[in-house]
């Protein structure tokens, strides 16, 4: 037996986030904001 379309699109769903748009979002922010603390360190202690 196949599976409905709708179970499928289920099965593609992140497990944290509504959508892979925001998964992506999220792991862009994040980058930025270690980035700017690795910034803000060595600026600290150079």
């Amino acid at each position: 037996m196949n599976k409905p379309e709708s179970q499928d699109l289920d099965d593609e769903r992140p497990p944290i986030f509504k959508s892979w748009n925001q998964v992506y979002a999220f792991v862009l922010v994040l980058h930025a904001i270690i980035i700017t603390l690795f910034y803000l360190f060595t600026q600290a202690y150079s």
